[in-house]
C-alpha cells in the first residue's frame, strides 16, 4: 500500500481553532495523507496525488489543475483523466459540467468501449466504470444512485480500500434518489468514514465527509473529533479550514465559527494573491459564514465592515456566487440587528438568475425595508409568488445542496419552494400588520407550520428571518408569554444558541418577572455574545 504526505513549499501560517492556538510549521502546509492501491507513473504521481486530495476537500479548481499538470507529463496516466472528469462532478454541492468532464473522457477515447480498452488494471479501470456512470445518461438524480450503487460494489469488491469506501460514503449523500431516513443515511455514511480514520488518521475524504454526515444539530456532537481535526490535516486547503464550522455552527459555538471561516477566508485571499485571480477568488462562502457569526456574537461593527467591503468587491465582480453573498449577508444584517446601518448604501444586485432561496431572502429584506408601504410590500410579495410557481413548475426532488459554493444557485427543489411559502406567509403577516386586517396570526401559524416541515439549514439559516422567532415576538408582544416561550425554543432546536431566539426568551422572562431565568440566559449569552442591557431589549 502506497502512502502519501503531500507538503507544499509555500509559506503560510495559520492559527487553528480547537484550542486553537497550535500552529503549522510555516515552511511547509499540507492537504493530508493518502493510502491507495493505484499503479500511477512515477513522472505523474505527484500531481495525481495533489489533485486527489484536493477533490477530498472539494478545490474543484484547483484540483482540475494538478490532474492537467499530470497529464501534460504523462498523457499516458489513465487516472489523471479519472481525477479531471472528478474535478468537474460536484454532486454534494448539486453542480456538474457534464459538457467538461465527457470532453475530458473523449480525449482517450470516442466511446465507452474505447476508452476501457485503454484501461489494464482491474482497479483502475473499475474505477473508470464510475465516471462512465457520472456523465453517462440519465438525470443527476438518476447517475448518483447509479453511481452510489457501484462504490458500494467496489468498496465491498476492494474491503480494504480507502478510496473505494471514501467515494462510497460520499456517494450515500449525492444518492438523491433514496427515501431513507436522512439521518440514517448519514450515519452509515460516517460509520464507512470511520472504517478509514481506523486505518488512516489524515485521510481527508474520510474526515471531511464524517462532518457532512453529521451537519445538523442532532448529530452535530458525533463529529466534533473529525471538526478539530480536519483544518489541522489539510491546512493548505481553504474549504478544510472552513468545514469544522458546519459542525460548530450546528451546535452554536460561535466563537469557533468566526475563528474557522476567519482563517479560511484568510486562506482564500492569499490564494488568490499568489495565483494573480480576481477578486471572484475570494472565499465569499465563509465571508458570509463569518458576517453572520460575528451578527450572532453581537459584534454589529465588524458584521457591517464586511457589507462594507463586498461592496467594494462587487464594483470588480458581478458573478452568481457574490450576488446570492450579498442578498443574504444584507438580509441576515436587517433581520439579526432589527436596523439598517446609517450610512450604508443597499446594493441592488441582478437576482433574475439566481436560485429561489435568494429570491425569497431577496424578498423579505425588500419587504420589511418597505414596511408600512402596502403597495410596494405587495408587488413584493406577487414577484415572489411568480418564482414559486415558476420553481414548482421546475421543481427537483433532489435534496437541497449540503455544501453550497454559493447560496441557492441550484435547481429548484422541493424543500427551497416550501421555504419560499414561508417567507411568502411572512409577508403576508407584514402585510396584514402595516394593513390592521386581522389575520397576523394566521399568517404566522402558517409560516411556522411550513418551517416545522422543512429541513434543516445547513449553515446560517435559509429563512433570514426564522418564522419561529417572528411568531414569538409577536407573541410576547400580545402578553402569549407560553407560547412565545415554546416558539423561541423550537428556534434554537433547530439553530442552537441563535442570538435573537435568546433574547426573545429573555424578553418574556422579563416581562413575567422571572429574574432566574434572566439570569439563566445572560449567563448563556455571556459565552457567545456581547449582553444587551434589559433597558434596550
Amino acid at each position: 500500500m502506497r502512502k502519501i504526505a503531500l507538503y507544499l513549499s509555500i509559506p503560510f501560517l495559520l492559527t487553528f481553532c480547537t484550542s486553537q492556538e497550535e500552529q503549522i510549521d510555516q515552511n511547509t502546509t499540507e492537504l493530508g495523507v493518502l493510502e491507495y492501491e493505484f499503479k500511477i507513473s512515477d513522472v505523474a504521481k505527484e500531481d495525481f496525488d495533489k489533485g486527489l486530495l484536493l477533490i477530498h476537500s472539494f478545490e474543484y479548481d484547483d484540483a482540475n489543475a494538478a490532474f492537467q499538470a499530470g497529464k501534460l507529463k504523462d498523457s499516458t496516466e489513465i487516472m489523471n483523466y479519472w481525477g479531471e472528469a472528478m474535478s468537474h462532478y460536484k454532486a454534494l454541492w448539486g453542480l456538474q459540467d457534464k459538457r467538461a468532464g465527457y470532453e475530458v473522457m473523449e480525449q482517450l477515447g470516442e466511446t465507452k468501449e474505447d476508452r476501457l480498452a485503454r484501461i489494464s488494471d482491474p482497479l483502475e479501470k473499475d474505477f473508470w466504470q464510475g465516471v462512465e456512470i457520472l456523465y453517462g445518461d440519465g438525470s443527476l438524480k438518476e447517475r448518483n444512485a447509479s453511481f452510489n450503487a457501484h462504490m458500494k460494489t467496489l468498496s465491498e469488491k476492494y474491503p480494504k480500500n480507502q478510496e473505494a469506501a471514501a467515494f462510497y460514503a460520499l456517494s450515500l449523500m449525492w444518492d438523491n434518489d433514496r427515501d431513507d431516513d436522512k439521518m440514517e443515511v448519514g450515519k452509515e455514511s460516517a460509520r464507512i468514514a470511520a472504517g478509514i480514520l481506523a486505518e488512516n488518521p489524515m485521510h481527508p475524504g474520510a474526515l471531511h465527509y464524517t462532518i457532512h454526515a453529521y451537519d445538523n444539530p442532532v448529530l452535530a456532537d458525533g463529529a466534533m473529533n473529525a471538526a478539530y481535526k480536519y483544518s489541522k490535516v489539510a491546512p493548505d486547503a481553504a474549504h478544510a479550514l472552513h468545514m469544522p464550522s458546519h459542525i460548530f455552527l450546528a451546535m452554536g459555538m460561535w466563537q469557533e465559527v468566526v475563528n474557522s471561516n476567519e482563517v479560511s477566508y484568510a486562506a482564500s485571499v492569499k490564494r488568490m494573491e499568489k495565483l494573480g485571480l480576481d477578486d471572484d477568488a475570494r472565499g465569499y462562502h465563509s465571508y458570509a459564514w463569518l458576517h453572520y457569526a460575528y451578527l450572532q456574537q453581537g459584534r454589529v461593527a465588524d458584521a457591517t465592515k464586511l457589507l462594507e467591503d463586498i461592496a467594494t468587491y462587487y464594483g470588480n465582480t458581478q458573478s452568481k456566487g457574490i450576488r446570492s453573498y450579498i442578498i443574504s449577508m444584507q438580509a441576515a444584517q436587517l433581520f439579526e440587528t432589527g436596523e439598517w446601518p446609517d450610512g450604508l448604501e443597499v446594493l441592488e444586485v441582478e437576482k433574475s438568475d439566481l436560485g429561489l432561496g435568494s429570491q425569497m431572502r431577496s424578498a423579505l429584506f425588500k419587504a420589511q425595508m418597505a414596511f408600512n408601504d402596502l403597495v410596494e410590500m405587495k408587488a413584493v410579495r406577487a414577484e415572489l409568488n411568480k418564482e414559486i410557481e415558476k420553481g414548482e413548475l421546475y421543481i427537483s426532488e433532489d435534496k437541497a445542496a449540503m455544501c453550497s459554493a454559493g447560496p441557492s444557485r441550484y435547481a429548484p427543489n422541493e424543500d427551497a419552494v416550501i421555504k419560499a411559502k414561508v417567507v411568502l406567509s411572512q409577508i403576508d403577516a407584514m402585510i396584514a400588520v402595516a394593513a390592521d386586517d386581522g389575520r397576523v396570526e394566521e399568517h404566522m401559524k402558517n409560516a411556522v407550520q411550513l418551517e416545522g416541515s422543512s429541513e434543516y439549514s445547513f449553515g446560517p439559516v435559509d429563512i433570514s428571518l426564522p418564522s419561529f422567532e417572528m411568531y414569538g415576538y409577536w407573541l410576547a408582544e400580545n402578553g402569549e408569554h407560553e407560547k412565545a416561550i415554546a416558539q423561541f425554543k423550537k428556534s434554537l432546536e433547530r439553530a442552537p444558541n441563535r442570538r435573537n431566539a435568546l433574547l426573545g426568551l429573555k424578553k418574556v422572562y422579563v416581562q413575567t418577572g422571572d429574574q432566574e431565568e434572566v439570569k439563566s440566559i445572560d449567563d448563556q449569552l455571556a459565552e457567545f455574545h456581547e449582553i444587551k442591557s434589559l433597558t434596550s431589549i
